[in-house]
């Protein structure tokens, strides 16, 4: 029902047109009638009619006026003239004052009736786009956030144009007061100890747990404005009248929320803030540095304030991997975890101190570990082995958050690498000792038998061979050699008449003294004493 208010100083007119309409069926109620215009204004405040029927000549107040008091105070309110003035003048000012009907008397029911239905109609039309308006407000309301967020990340990345600047931000209630400007990135370093206390409860709320942290500690002071970026990190807008205010500002306030974050939600954080500017159409300068800067939690750590300035450290001149790598290898080859570990957090911090970005920090790494691997000369089967855990770490290379976890798998890998190269250096190492043996168990009646000789034959260096043949014997190579022909030469003398000068030649002795030397070295007794006492028996 729409509220109707008849207002006329004659009341016979008052009462008929009251007692004559069916207002109710008409979709109307006659909530009051008033004989001027004064007392109807006094009306139209308490009970805020939709419409109001009025004559225009009345006491105090006329119909004219009354018409603009409802078009400045009541823009809702629909007003229809009912006179018996047919002058220009008044059907005019009418128009100025938005009247939807002008209407001459006498009138009947039934033509007042038809205006009435019309105005009926416009005020269903003004109702629904009332009701969408209020949908769309509402709306925009719910949305406000998610538009300020899109505004100003738009802003950052320098998409937005300085004509309607000023309009968006007014309109989203984005104040940016102040002569300079810069940005920071505030994230969660390991989400997992919130996580952990509050299970069930997604990664989403506890990135925005820090995002209303971080928005109560500055936009209630009022020293910046804060918003979620797309990537659910939070992203912080400082202004100041001067570089020396912003910067205290900015580090005063985010060591405040990194310590009140960790307090409420047990996440440590990291901000990288941007370089100082001092025109908000640059602010995309400033937030690509932040996001340089909080890059370096990379290679420095997480828990702290990355500043921007520290990206001037860099320096560009190449990293020689070799030479880290030869190093690496030689703790690989030596068994020595303790020098695979220095070396590689050595190649680690030469990459901090350069302030070498992510990528090419990883591709540095990588190269450090394959050079490694490459280097080592493993056999078929265990190089597979290594190459596995190898490609198992270029498949997580860019989930890792910090260059330390990266370094401490390279580590782990190089530490496997070294056993598999003990492991392969043992099983070589028994084979060579295996051949040698049977070198000497084929050769050692051939009197030019000598560690030489058998080094050639094995294609290996005379030092190498002969600390792996004693390894894995216990004994040196002449002493097995002397050894064999000593156990040959006692079956020759315990078997047959020989004499020892024959039995010296024929156990690879070209000296017949020189073997009986070393024969009773062996036994304790000269050759012939050797072979008297067992031949008797």
């Amino acid at each position: 029902m729409y509220k109707v208010l008849l207002v006329d100083d004659e009341a016979l007119t008052r009462e008929a047109i009251s007692e004559n309409i069916p207002w109710g069926k008409l979709g109307f109620e006659l909530v009051a009638s008033c004989e001027n215009g004064r007392d109807a204004m006094e009306v139209i405040r308490q009970k805020k009619p939709d419409l109001v029927l009025t004559d225009i000549c009345m006491p105090y107040v006329d119909g004219i006026e009354l018409a603009k008091y409802i078009f400045e105070n009541c823009p809702d309110t629909k007003t229809i003239i009912i006179s018996g003035y047919d002058e220009f003048e008044y059907a005019k000012q009418a128009v100025r004052y938005q009247v939807m009907e002008y209407i001459l008397k006498p009138i009947t029911p039934s033509e007042l009736t038809e205006v009435l239905l019309k105005a009926k109609a416009r005020l269903d039309e003004a109702r629904t786009e009332r009701t969408k308006l209020k949908k769309l407000k509402g709306a925009y309301q719910s949305n406000r956030p998610l538009l300020r967020g899109r505004f100003l990340n738009s802003l950052l990345r320098g998409d937005e144009r300085r004509e309607n600047l000023e309009e968006k931000m007014k309109d989203l209630d984005v104040s940016l007061p102040g002569s300079f400007y810069n940005t920071a990135i505030v994230t969660g370093d390991d989400l997992s100890p919130f996580l952990e206390r509050y299970p069930g409860v997604r990664e989403e709320l506890a990135q925005f747990s820090i995002y209303n942290i971080t928005q109560e500690l500055i936009e209630q002071r009022k020293l910046g404005v804060v918003f979620q970026n797309m990537d659910a990190s939070t992203v912080v807008i400082f202004y100041g009248d001067n570089k020396k205010e912003l910067d205290e500002r900015a580090e005063t306030t985010l060591t405040e929320v990194q310590k009140t974050v960790k307090e409420l939600l047990f996440i440590d954080t990291t901000a990288g803030v941007g370089e100082d500017v001092s025109d908000i159409m640059k602010l995309y300068q400033s937030f690509e540095k932040a996001k340089a800067a909080l890059e370096l939690r990379w290679l420095l750590g997480g828990s702290r304030i990355l500043w921007s300035e520290m990206l001037d450290a860099s320096k560009s001149a190449p990293i020689d991997v070799s030479h880290w790598a030869e190093r690496v290898l030689a703790g690989v080859k030596a068994g020595n975890t303790e020098i695979i570990e220095k070396e590689v957090r050595g190649f680690a911090q030469e990459l901090r101190e350069r302030r070498t970005n992510r990528t090419r920090s990883i591709i540095y790494m990588q190269n450090l570990l394959l050079s490694v691997i490459n280097s080592a000369d493993l056999e078929e089967e265990q190089e597979n082995e290594i190459y596995k855990e190898e490609k198992e770490l270029m498949n997580r290379l860019y989930t890792y958050e910090r260059l330390r976890d990266m370094s401490t798998d390279i580590i782990a890998i190089c530490g496997h690498l070294s056993r598999l190269l003990n492991e392969q250096r043992d099983s070589y190492g028994k084979k060579q000792a295996a051949r040698a043996q049977e070198y000497i168990e084929r050769n050692y009646m051939n009197s030019d038998v000598t560690l030489n000789s058998v080094c050639t034959y094995l294609a290996m260096s005379t030092s190498y061979f002969s600390t792996m043949f004693k390894t894995h014997t216990g004994e040196t190579f002449i002493e097995a050699l002397t050894k064999k022909r000593m156990e040959k030469a006692k079956q020759l003398l315990e078997n047959t008449s020989k004499r020892a000068y024959e039995v010296a030649e024929e156990v690879g002795f070209s000296d017949p003294h020189y073997f009986s030397v070393a024969f009773k070295k062996a036994t304790g007794k000269t050759p012939t004493e050797y072979a008297k006492e067992k031949r008797k028996k």
